[in-house]
């Protein structure tokens, strides 16, 4: 029997006195964390049910972490959130799962427990019984596109089999130091952190992402692996290259949560010994594909062993190489189900899933991603996907964050536009440029009719461009225009 959280004991007898976590001024042994961990485990035992939901705040990423290991080795399941994004309201969230938030701050009074438990080797819920793989133990918030709420749960098992399909592609091992330096709310971030103690590598936190900062604490920690988004990454790149930093210990830059478009190849003045993996996948399937060395940049690369991936139309029928169609998977990586709200895109049929994203596989099996089906616009009876054209953006030199949508037009159905930022000490691009650049690449029908430039992007708690946001403001300056 393995759970998420069954090889802290082992760590601890093992390296007992060296650093499991580092967040900030916060140095954890593996000792500390195993009593901390068991601390809570016997607070839970005594003041919640067994698989009951705990709500865990991220604001204080070692107190998250600490939570989730306890929550998921009692056999409970851990509702992580942060209680301060006014998209997802606490209170609102609480009823509609039936959870309350945890602190370590509060467990020292709800336990009266005896204090740190330096042998517990047994079960500490007076069930006796620990968790079996297919159980629940983690439901991860997520808005996607659509800035509707819903909450997806997933097994031990699924991330069980996800631990071990990232150790054997990326090569990671207990010996690495893995920096995650977004919120633990994102499910790539939390993923990341979760696994690294499992696997028994040192795990290095940021309590908020400010670039300089993660990169100082990098470069102190000596981290080895670097889990990010590719805004993130861009964003850690341009302060790195501002403050003439380099990091010659990062090994590993794992990049996921949207397609890298990278200009110029993988930052080696930044990075000058690290291997750069995109993978995809999504919070509801995992692992999907890695692109490696040899794969064109236009790919996600190919399926990771044991995911199995078919292309079909809007009826159901599988599509030959070559044509786009909906990309379905079919691993034991995928989510349990949603267990609040939901999205239409979202729909499984026996062992087969699909998410809503479009994409074709090539002759060599290499999977290439389109879009999202939510995101896609209709100009003129052409289906438009808008992860096309900001890709097209992006390549533009002036350009470092874009995001297409689509305004209602009484002629064509939707017009394209696009919101830019523009590269920092570059002048914002003029308009004609930008619709040059796009027409060298693009159908005219695909070309933008309006770009609107904004210097202060906001981005998701997951490092990604909040387009819900980036939406209204659209929507707000097409009004005046």
């Amino acid at each position: 029997m393995a759970f998420v959280g069954d090889t802290l004991e082992r760590h601890a007898r093992l390296r007992a006195n060296d650093e499991a976590v580092v967040c900030g001024k916060t140095r954890v042994s593996w000792q500390d964390l195993l009593d901390e961990t068991c601390r809570v485990e016997e607070a839970l035992a005594r003041h919640e049910q067994p698989q009951a939901r705990i709500g865990i705040s991220t604001r204080e990423p070692f107190d998250a972490i600490c939570l989730v290991l306890a929550v998921a080795r009692s056999g409970r399941v851990a509702v992580v959130a942060d209680p301060a994004t006014a998209r997802f309201p606490a209170e609102e969230l609480a009823a509609s799962l039936s959870f309350r938030f945890w602190s370590l701050a509060e467990i020292g009074t709800r336990a009266d427990s005896p204090g740190p438990c330096r042998n517990a080797l047994a079960p500490v819920d007076p069930s006796g019984k620990r968790p079996e793989p297919p159980d629940p133990f983690y439901i991860g918030l997520t808005s996607g596109s659509t800035g509707q709420a819903k909450a997806f749960q997933r097994s031990h098992a699924s991330w069980l089999t996800s631990f071990a399909a990232c150790e054997a592609a990326f090569s990671l091992s207990r010996d690495d130091r893995i920096a995650v330096p977004g919120s633990l709310s994102h499910s790539l971030h939390l993923f990341g952190a979760v696994h690294a103690l499992h696997m028994g590598a040192r795990l290095d936190l940021s309590a908020v992402f400010r670039p300089r900062s993660v990169l100082q604490a990098m470069v102190s920690a000596g981290s080895t692996v670097l889990y990010a988004t590719p805004t993130q990454l861009d964003l850690l790149v341009r302060a790195a290259r501002g403050a003439k930093m380099h990091l010659p210990d990062v090994k590993r830059v794992l990049l996921s949560g949207a397609k890298w478009h990278s200009d110029g190849g993988p930052p080696a003045d930044v990075f000058p010994a690290a291997r750069f993996h995109e993978f995809y996948g999504t919070s509801e399937t995992s692992f999907i594909s890695t692109r490696g060395p040899q794969d064109p940049a236009s790919s996600v690369g190919r399926p990771f062993p044991g995911v199995e991936v078919d292309i079909r139309d809007v009826a159901g029928r599988s599509l030959s190489t070559g044509e786009a169609g909906l990309i379905h998977v079919a691993s034991a990586m995928i989510f349990d189900r949603y267990v609040h709200g939901g999205d239409p895109d979202t729909r499984r049929d026996g062992k087969w899933l699909s998410v809503g994203d479009w994409g074709f596989l090539d002759e060599g099996g290499r999977l290439h991603l389109l879009g999202r089906g939510s995101r896609m616009l209709v100009c003129a009876g052409v289906n438009v996907f808008a992860e096309e054209i900001e890709a097209v953006l992006l390549a533009h030199g002036a350009v470092a964050a874009c995001a297409v949508f689509g305004r209602p037009d009484p002629l064509r159905g939707q017009r394209i536009v696009a919101a830019i930022r523009a590269t920092d000490g570059a002048e914002a691009p003029a308009p004609d440029l930008l619709r040059r650049h796009c027409l060298a690449h693009l159908d005219p029908i695909k070309v933008p009719r309006r770009f609107h430039v904004m210097q202060d992007w906001p981005l998701t708690g997951g490092g990604k461009p909040d387009l819900v946001v980036l939406a209204q403001r659209v929507a707000e300056l097409e009004a005046v225009a």
